[in-house]
């Protein structure tokens, strides 16, 4: 009895632990999203009147306006700007923020000075600009669709640990067998060697194996 109440702890234990290790990380998650708040300056009418917008409900054709500290909405072509600068980092490597204004400069869409990219973050100056694509239709959103449809492979430490489990799986159930064997040769009843083969078993399962991979 003793001994199931001990692996029964051990296992609530493990439990608790990987539930607080994935709650964290999912906090964690929740708290980058939050940091920059996804909102916009919206003119649809061109009356002049700006409205606070949520990022989801821009829609191509909507004129919107950025200031420095604010994060991009979506893709857009610049009408206007006053020293705009972005920090395209995420999207192109560049460590430098770059200008933007309204003059087109270069062929490609990433390199000319007049689109503003989804995700990015203005870090200086104000710009008013024509919004060309949303969510997946944007240049970060079609970069997402093709990494989210890449087989994701093992990494070298869960081949490593899949080896590990079935090595000790093996050792575990020739043991087992060869005490359960003995035990009914040595006159042990069938309960106690029964007994025997589940304690060698569960005595070569590393229950704390999950915390000690995850510390």
């Amino acid at each position: 009895l003793y001994l199931g109440v001990v692996l029964a702890a051990v296992v609530i234990v493990t439990g608790c632990f990987s539930y607080y290790q994935e709650a964290k990380s999912s906090k964690i998650m929740d708290s980058f999203k939050n940091m920059v708040p996804q909102v916009g300056s919206r003119d649809r009418a061109g009356g002049g009147e700006k409205i606070q917008i949520n990022a989801e409900n821009v829609v191509v054709g909507d004129l919107v306006e950025v200031k420095g500290g604010d994060r991009v909405p979506a893709d857009m072509r610049i009408i206007s700007s006053h020293g705009c600068k972005v920090d395209n980092s995420s999207l192109t490597g560049e460590s430098e923020p770059q200008t933007r204004s309204p003059e087109f400069t270069h062929e490609n869409p990433l390199e000319t000075r007049n689109i503003c990219f989804f995700s990015t973050n203005c870090v200086e100056g104000t710009a008013r600009g024509i919004v060309i694509s949303t969510g997946d239709r944007t240049v970060m959103g079609r970069i997402a669709s093709l990494a989210s449809g890449l087989e994701v492979g093992r990494t070298p430490i869960a081949m490593e640990i899949e080896h590990f489990i079935r090595l000790i799986t093996g050792v575990a159930v020739f043991l087992g067998l060869s005490f359960f064997i003995l035990s009914l040769i040595l006159g042990y009843t069938w309960l106690e060697a029964v007994i025997f083969l589940i304690g060698i078993i569960v005595a070569n399962v590393p229950e704390g194996l999950l915390a000690t991979v995850t510390v």
